[in-house]
């Protein structure tokens, strides 16, 4: 199929997809409400606090804020939510970030430095999410909330994750992907020991797994980089000549990804996850094809809500997880704005 056609068909195809998985995706950590309920438990906590209830005050604790990098907007999109939501329940706010998401040790260190100084919340988005544990740990001893958004960790001492199901995301596209993609396919990858971007490309393979149409040929990773995503795809243009679609575990790398096929000038599918304003304007310009959209602005809000909550002595769910959509250039207009 080419991607006219694809195109023509797959608004259609994406919301039937949608609200199958959006009604059946689950985590493997299977053990908190869906996003709906997390939206009501968000409305019943803020009409306790307009009622005179326990009262949603940060009052004056700190929150401090660790995200895997802030050279890519999502994670400058859930910074902005938290530090807004942060503000208006009355915390201070602080952040820091390592320079990319491959810079594991740094992060930690970031993290043990706001450990050290006593913040009173810290909220993660891992880039390993097995080494990150000892930090958390650590911050539990000292009664710090940790409260992780987007990414996951190992086993560990936080509160909560909040954040998209990604292994349900992966499928959701790989779902799509075998309505309407005949051939072989390449994925690309995001950094090793990325918990969120592992999820989503595992969602994806497992899925293909045995398909009669698709033959997933390769996967490399493209660090979270629009940069060396271009590259591994050039990589997988030449090593390929007859591939048909690529599947990125990221706007960034997608966006990489498009530009190598538009410089070919082949007919190959892109596709991307996140939902980024800067990727629905690529799928608008014909650089990419389609994402699957996540919510970084409301997984940051709820981050905030939660941390309040739980420094009320309220109960939380240790998993809260947000919704996830197919984006094709039908709809995509409707992404310009981070949700």
């Amino acid at each position: 199929m080419t991607k006219g056609n694809m195109k023509k068909v797959g608004l259609l195809l994406a919301a039937a997809i949608t609200f199958g998985m959006l009604a059946g995706c689950s985590s493997s950590k299977d053990k908190g409400p869906a996003a709906t309920e997390a939206q009501s438990q968000t409305e019943s906590q803020e009409s306790q606090n307009n009622e005179g209830g326990t009262g949603l005050s940060g009052d004056g604790k700190t929150i401090a804020f660790v995200p895997k990098q802030l050279g890519n907007p999502y994670f400058v999109a859930i910074r902005d939510a938290i530090e807004e939501k942060a503000t208006e329940q009355g915390f201070k706010f602080e952040c820091n970030a390592p320079d990319s998401s491959i810079e594991v040790d740094k992060q930690i260190s970031i993290c043990e430095a706001f450990v050290n100084q006593g913040v009173d919340v810290l909220i993660i988005i891992p880039n390993d999410a097995t080494a990150i544990v000892d930090v958390i740990n650590s911050a539990a001893k000292k009664g710090i909330a940790v409260f992780l958004v987007d990414s996951g960790a190992d086993e560990s001492d936080y509160i909560s994750y909040i954040g998209t199901d990604n292994y349900a995301g992966g499928v959701l596209a790989a779902q799509w992907f075998e309505e309407n993609i005949t051939g072989k396919v390449a994925v690309i990858d995001g950094a090793a020991g990325n918990a969120a971007t592992t999820a989503r490309r595992n969602g994806f393979i497992d899925t293909l797994e045995g398909s009669e149409k698709i033959e997933i040929v390769s996967t490399d990773y493209g660090n979270g980089d629009m940069a060396t995503s271009m590259t591994v795809a050039e990589n997988y243009l030449t090593a390929y000549p007859d591939l048909t679609a690529i599947f990125c575990c990221d706007d960034a790398m997608a966006q990489g990804a498009g530009q190598a096929v538009a410089a070919s000038g082949k007919d190959i599918f892109v596709c991307g996850f996140d939902g980024s304003p800067d990727g629905a304007q690529a799928i608008m310009d014909g650089v990419m094809d389609m994402t699957i959209a996540q919510t970084p602005k409301i997984m940051g809000e709820l981050a905030v809500e939660y941390a309040t909550a739980y420094l009320n002595g309220e109960t939380v769910d240790p998993v809260i997880n947000t919704e996830c959509e197919i984006v094709l250039p039908e709809n995509a207009e409707d992404y310009l704005n981070w949700h």
